[in-house]
Formats: structure tokens, C-alpha cells, sequence
């Protein structure tokens, strides 16, 4: 039913802060704007790669901390791949958003992490999967490589999920030799990450600042729901055409996590970007 992670929504304070850490730092390209029927400014739509956006509304409220603490339920981070990490890591020394002599630090053999935090302590980590020579010397964003989420009940978590919505377990990620995160193909190559261990609530209102929703693309939203619907999973906004002109619906999973599904229009400025 879901062919992929297609945006991650977050609710900002200072847009033209975000705008530079995201353009001149990660080097996103903005795609395209949506305003309010009042014609006030709304959602602004930076482009990662295609079908890939991160979504930044205006008007985020502090009413909760800020802190993506491993015991923290909901949201903790999200993934964007590189086919080099130089390029963002320069500009991202150039703007003070991490220190001079900050490297990125080894992953799976042949590939490069770093971990930073956006100006509003969103957490953001960037990846390069594979040496320079795989992409041809091309310096480039590939696209999101997952979202991660804190989760209270991992059986909970993984009956939604992976039984109820169809996301297919991969092997698990290990600490001191226990299963730590779990693994679900979330369609285009990219990955479900659900962490043990969410013991703290936090305020999650549609105006808290932070990552308010994650969206992933289905096909046929339609029929997403009505497979949740005969597992007697409740739908929280049922299908309807967006400002956008896609279609898309709503869930909360079982900590409470917000979930957008979204059937993309050939005509929508997200086809189009």
C-alpha cells in the first residue's frame, strides 16, 4: 500500500532561520508555497529529491521541550543521503551550524553519518551510503533515507505497521547484542525506523513546533484506508482533495504519531516541482 516516505512536516518559529539551514546549509531547493484562503503565508515546500519534500509551516507554538531524548516518545529523527557529504558539510561549517573541525564519522563500512540538530533542535542526520566512486564523482541529494520514531510498545508499534499497513520487517538494528530498532521497508528504498525504549510523553498539538506529521505515498488512498478499516483500524480524517489537488487521509499510530497518506495528482505542485 505505501511506495514511499514523501515528506516530513514541521511546524516552525523563525522561517527565515529554518530557510537558511535547510537551502544554504543542506542545499534543499525551495519547489514551490501554499497560503491560506486569507492569502497568508502557510506551507513553504523545499524539494530534497523527487517525490521527497520537507514541508515548513509558519506558525509553530512553543508549548512543549524540544528535546529528542531516546526516551522520548514520537518523532526523533529523520535521514536525507548525499552522494558526498563535503559539499553540505562546507556549508554547513559556513554558517556556524557545526563547528570547524567537525567530521563525519563511519557508517557501514564504506559510508559517512553526521548528526546535527536544525536552528529549532529538530533532529536531522545526514548520510553518504557509499563511496564517491559508486555515483561518478556526481555531487548531488538523493533523497530521504528514513524517519525514526521512539515508540512505547514495540508489538503495538509493529502490529500497525507491519501487519495492519503492510510494511515488510527487515533485520533489526542491535545494542549490546538486544534487538534496539526495528526496521520496516517504507517503499523506495527507504526505511521505517521504530526505537525501544519511549517512556516520556510530550505535548503533540497540530500547532506544536517540531515535526508535526510524516507523510508517506500510497497509490491508492482509498484503498489504504479501507484495509485498515476492515483491520478495524480507526481513520482519523477519512480521503479528500487537499489545497494541493492530491488526495490524502489521515491515521495516528499507536503513540499518537500523526500519519498523512497521500495519493499524488499528475497536476499537483509536488508532480510538478
Amino acid at each position: 500500500m505505501v511506495t514511499g516516505i514523501a515528506h516530513n512536516a514541521v511546524n516552525v518559529l523563525n522561517m527565515d532561520k529554518m530557510l537558511d539551514f535547510y537551502q544554504n546549509g543542506l542545499g534543499l531547493k525551495k519547489a514551490f508555497e501554499l497560503h491560506r484562503e486569507d492569502g497568508s503565508p502557510w506551507i513553504i515546500y523545499l524539494k530534497i529529491a523527487p517525490g521527497a519534500f520537507v514541508e515548513l509551516f509558519y506558525d509553530g507554538v512553543v508549548d512543549r521541550d524540544q528535546n529528542y531524548a531516546p526516551s522520548q516518545i514520537g518523532f526523533n529523527h529523520w535521514c536525507i543521503t548525499y552522494t558526498k557529504l563535503q559539499s553540505p558539510l562546507a556549508r554547513l561549517t559556513a554558517g556556524a551550524y557545526v563547528k570547524a573541525d567537525t567530521k563525519p564519522v563511519p557508517f557501514h563500512g564504506d559510508g559517512l553519518n553526521l548528526w546535527i540538530d536544525d536552528p529549532e533542535g529538530n533532529g536531522v542526520e545526514i548520510r553518504q551510503l557509499k563511496g564517491e566512486a559508486a555515483y561518478g564523482g556526481r555531487d548531488e541529494i538523493l533523497g530521504i533515507d528514513h524517519a525514526a520514531f521512539v515508540v512505547s510498545d514495540i508489538n503495538k508499534a509493529l502490529d500497525f505497521y507491519r501487519d495492519k499497513l503492510g510494511m515488510k520487517e527487515l533485520p533489526p538494528i542491535e545494542k549490546d547484542g538486544k534487538p534496539w530498532i526495528s526496521c520496516l521497508d517504507a517503499g523506495n528504498g527507504q526505511v521505517w525506523e521504530l526505537m525501544r525504549g519511549g517512556t516520556q510523553v510530550r505535548a503533540n498539538t497540530w500547532q506544536s513546533y517540531g515535526s508535526t506529521h510524516v507523510c508517506l505515498a500510497c497509490d491508492d488512498v482509498f484503498a489504504t484506508v479501507e484495509t485498515l478499516r476492515s483491520k478495524n483500524y480507526p481513520i482519523m480524517i477519512e480521503p479528500n482533495v487537499g489545497a494541493d489537488k492530491n488526495t490524502q487521509a489521515w491515521v495516528t499510530d499507536p503513540d499518537g504519531n500523526r500519519i498523512e497518506f497521500m495519493q499524488i495528482h499528475p497536476d499537483s505542485p509536488q508532480a510538478n516541482a
